[in-house]
């Protein structure tokens, strides 16, 4: 069963100098909703109606039983098929959460936290009135929504950043869905954008950055390895590993002969998210950001792994 690619959610950027704003598919008055960014593995379930069965699936993967992403698959089992089978051109996106980088309540483990519907034969995503109406009718867990209404300000969407009910501390963030804007063909920019609490940001915070990296001061390597310092964050290799642990690319333990896996996949895949996240940022840094960025990632990688 041919599986549907996951939405890729862009972070919020801010309109400056360095950075063009994605947020010109916002207006005040569109309907939006606001709903918890889960820190979980991407999971997604469909009904195979040749099978007459469902599918689980990770972000890359099939998954079946040598390969569940940490139980994902044996909790499918344990639902009922049929009521799936009304919707067979449906895929069911979700957040499997097992620990990653937040740190939930004991009892939010092991949980899917059920966010958005794909029709693959109309080829444009549900509203949330309908995926919640979905969640209602076969049993599965909505993900919080703190907000359901004309979008205001983004300043009243980042009121909501640090609610959670499963959060022990902080929250990784928010997500907003601008349902007005939902699946627009003529939108350049997304409907969809993730604004992430400070502490679990993939790009790290510098005040004076603009006044440090001035290109009329600074030379071209030194400018690239702020950049890099900036965007190669712990956070983003931490996240990268998780995904490649996810994925069956790495065992759950990862042990000192795996590190020729992360060196061979690791490196090519920040540097891929870094461009999508933060391309201004990447072509800034010119002709140097790639050999940068691979060493930058396999410090990282060393200290998380082995602790040093």
């Amino acid at each position: 069963m041919e599986q549907k690619k996951f939405m890729n959610i862009s972070r919020i950027k801010e309109d400056t100098e360095l950075t063009v704003a994605n947020t010109g598919g916002f207006h005040v008055g569109d309907h939006i909703v606001i709903q918890e960014k889960v820190d979980g593995s991407n999971s997604a379930i469909a009904y195979d109606k040749e099978t007459n069965k469902l599918v689980a699936f990770s972000r890359r993967q099939t998954l079946d039983y040598n390969n569940t992403l940490n139980g994902f698959w044996n909790w499918v089992q344990t639902l009922a098929v049929e009521p799936f089978s009304k919707y067979p051109n449906y895929v069911f996106f979700m957040e499997w959460l097992t620990k990653h980088t937040i740190k939930y309540i004991p009892e939010a483990y092991g949980k899917s936290y059920f966010y958005d519907v794909y029709n693959k034969k109309n080829e444009c995503y549900l509203p949330q009135s309908e995926v919640k109406r979905l969640a209602d009718e076969l049993n599965l867990r909505y993900v919080q929504t703190f907000y359901d209404g004309e979008f205001i300000s983004w300043e009243h969407c980042m009121s909501f950043m640090h609610k959670s009910d499963i959060a022990v501390n902080i929250p990784e963030g928010i997500v907003v869905k601008n349902q007005t804007e939902l699946n627009n063909p003529n939108s350049r920019t997304p409907f969809v954008l993730k604004i992430v609490n400070s502490q679990f940001s993939e790009i790290k915070k510098d005040n004076h950055r603009q006044k440090v990296e001035n290109p009329q001061k600074l030379a071209a390597k030194a400018k690239a390895s702020e950049i890099v310092e900036q965007i190669v964050t712990k956070n983003r290799v931490q996240k990268e590993l998780y995904k490649m642990i996810d994925e069956g690319i790495l065992p759950q333990k990862i042990e000192p002969q795996d590190m020729r896996i992360v060196a061979q996949n690791l490196p090519k895949r920040i540097f891929e998210d870094c461009v999508k996240e933060e391309k201004e940022l990447v072509v800034e840094a010119g002709e140097f950001f790639g050999k940068m960025c691979g060493s930058a990632t396999m410090n990282w990688a060393k200290k998380i792994i082995f602790g040093e």
